[in-house]
């Protein structure tokens, strides 16, 4: 689970900001939190998280900040290479020109800090952390003395995770960071020698599963093809959410490869690659084609969504269908299955694209009672502000974004403001009790 995020200096962040899922007060409906148990005590942390702001005001950003971190850390870096990162564009001389990046997080038992900070040369500063009894002890520091020597220390702490034959690994690969390799992470390094403690935060990033208006399952329809559970699930969900749908298939075709090549109008490079590849999807004109290899013969088809209309079964192509039918589709996946997750974390920016109020409560509601007894979590940015209620989402899962006068986004919780029994809280935050609404400026109409 995601306990504190902080990040600085990326896109319109400026100096850093800092977000946290543990609650300010009890409380009384146990569904909302997840009780994990620490060398510290026990800890209360939150399911789910909400943003919402004005446009422009950098929600986005908050989900493209993580994004970059798990790609930067999943995906590594070539030596000698740029980082490919986006900092703020104002000015803010006390930023340095460098990047912050700092997870608190919850694996196994145990409560870990990782971050490290960079600039588009190199990588400054990296730690990793675990929390004690007492507070949290180093298990690895890495720091650029002024005359830019990159230092790694392996601290008295690391002996719990480094065996005799991985200590020596570990001590190798400090060797190894020369200035060819001053943008590596040293986690990934080790993470790529079976270090254990590396991979066990290699994959703890690796449940981070974000979600964009322009994300697209397209996976999908092979998924659908083989787990009947999952087609029952989402056809059951478009028919409860009033989609028009009543069942979701795949359509299929046996088919030899030149069939489908002159069917299609393939090119010849995909041709190749249907030919190399069991099983896959191809993407022409805007429309997804699924082939699956069985006993030797190529199975062609397409996900088609069954209405019915007057007394007739018509099948729909995805690309039919409306834009709320098409996020749903999107989103509904991750609402499969909760129980088998194992502690994953969904980003969604605008889970409210294209949807009605009741459809974006309903998702964001069944996450929460599919979720109980289990510790994944949900964080989306918004602009349906009829989710401000506090009917579906309680004070301290929601966060206000807004810029300030240099143009930094800047994160506030709405637990900050007391509230009393009975307040519309919609009502004051369209007055701009709370802040992070749009200004909107006066003009002449001629």
């Amino acid at each position: 689970m995601l306990l504190r995020y902080i990040v600085e200096n990326f896109k319109s962040i400026g100096k850093g900001i800092e977000f946290t899922m543990f609650p300010t007060k009890d409380i009384k409906d146990k569904k909302f939190i997840s009780t994990l148990k620490t060398r510290n005590g026990n800890w209360e942390v939150l399911k789910r998280a909400a943003f919402f702001g004005p446009n422009a005001s950098g929600k986005s950003n908050f989900i493209k900040s993580l994004a970059f971190v798990k790609n930067f850390i999943l995906e590594g870096q070539l030596s000698e290479k740029t980082i490919r990162i986006e900092q703020f564009k104002g000015n803010l001389e006390e930023l340095d020109n460098k990047s912050v990046f700092q997870f608190m997080m919850y694996i196994d038992g145990e409560v870990y800090e990782y971050g490290f900070v960079i600039d588009r040369k190199q990588v400054y500063e990296e730690w990793l952390m675990i929390l004690t009894e007492d507070d949290l002890e180093p298990i690895f520091k890495r720091e650029t003395n002024k005359d830019g020597v990159t230092m790694i220390e392996l601290n008295e702490g690391s002996k719990r995770f480094f065996n005799e034959d991985e200590s020596e690994v570990a001590r190798v690969l400090i060797k190894g960071f020369s200035e060819k390799q001053k943008n590596l992470l040293y986690l990934s390094k080790l993470n790529e020698n079976a270090n254990d403690i590396g991979s066990k935060i290699i994959d703890w990033f690796k449940r981070i599963q974000i979600i964009f208006p322009t994300t697209k399952v397209q996976a999908l329809p092979i998924r659908i093809k083989q787990d009947n559970l999952l087609r029952e699930f989402i056809s059951k969900k478009l028919e409860i959410l009033d989609t028009g749908v009543i069942n979701v298939t795949v359509s299929e075709e046996k088919n030899n490869l030149d069939e489908i090549k002159e069917k299609l109008k393939l090119p010849e490079k995909i041709v190749q690659d249907i030919e190399d590849t069991e099983h896959g999807i191809v993407v022409l004109n805007g429309k997804y084609y699924i082939f699956i290899e069985e006993n030797g013969e190529k199975s062609f088809g397409q996900l088609k969504f069954e209405h019915k209309l007057e007394n007739k079964i018509v099948d729909f192509d995805i690309d039919d269908e409306s834009d709320g039918t098409q996020r749903v589709i999107d989103l509904l996946p991750m609402l499969f299955r909760l129980e088998e997750k194992k502690n994953s974390m969904y980003f969604i920016d605008e889970l409210d694209r294209s949807l009605h109020t009741k459809i974006s409560k309903y998702l964001i509601q069944y996450f929460l009672e599919a979720n109980e007894g289990f510790n994944n979590q949900l964080f989306f940015t918004s602009h349906d502000i009829n989710l401000l209620t506090l009917d579906d989402l309680i004070q301290d899962e929601i966060w206000f974004i807004e810029k300030n006068r240099f143009g930094e986004t800047k994160i506030k919780p709405f637990s900050n403001f007391l509230l009393e029994e009975g307040q519309n809280t919609l009502k004051d935050y369209i007055n701009g009790r709370f802040g992070a609404i749009p200004v909107i400026r006066s003009e002449k109409i001629w």
